[in-house]
């Protein structure tokens, strides 16, 4: 007569478990972490010196996250299309602008639409961010939002003379 409600008590304070560790896993970077990338590798798949740009290199890398990844607080001195292909990028910008595209079909691409400040968003696949940092400084943070790895393509304008990500503090102080 006991017993289920023994199984029955243990098996809601299993869900319940279940939950709270969900919930706690919100995949942003911890507030004490040390600045930088964790879990992150990229190879360039591209690139060119385009001559209507002079000092500048457009190159195309592909990033891969590891469950778990993330990026701090950062900027980079170029502009950029980030593209998913496969996994969850969740994102929150900072400071500055930015634009979001989601994917859409082949027959009705999404339209862009500004990022608002401080506001989390997911990206799918096909799902695409885009900035200009020659006309908005733009500060942001990263997180592979998914369970397995997330593949992301980038499209980068950048001067190759140039550090490609400066990270800073909550005030936007560039730390070492």
């Amino acid at each position: 007569m006991h017993r289920p409600a023994i199984v029955l008590t243990l098996v809601l304070g299993f869900v319940a478990l279940l939950a709270a560790t969900v919930l706690a896993q919100d995949g942003r970077p911890p507030a004490d972490a040390t600045p930088g990338a964790v879990g992150l590798s990229g190879v360039p798949l591209g690139a060119i010196d385009p001559a209507v740009a002079p000092g500048y290199r457009l190159q195309v890398v592909e990033l891969t996250w590891s469950p778990g990844a993330y990026v701090t607080r950062h900027f980079h001195p170029t502009a950029l299309v980030t593209c998913v292909q496969s996994g969850a990028l969740s994102f929150v910008l900072q400071h500055g602008a930015a634009t979001l595209t989601r994917g859409g079909t082949a027959d009705a691409p999404g339209e862009p639409e500004p990022l608002a400040l401080d506001a989390e968003v997911t990206l799918q696949p096909r799902d695409c961010i885009a900035f200009d940092e020659f006309t908005s400084h733009m500060e942001h943070i990263g997180w592979n939002a998914g369970d397995g790895p997330l593949i992301l393509w980038e499209a980068r304008l950048l001067d190759p003379d140039e550090p490609f990500t400066t990270y800073v503090n909550d005030q936007g102080t560039p730390v070492p």
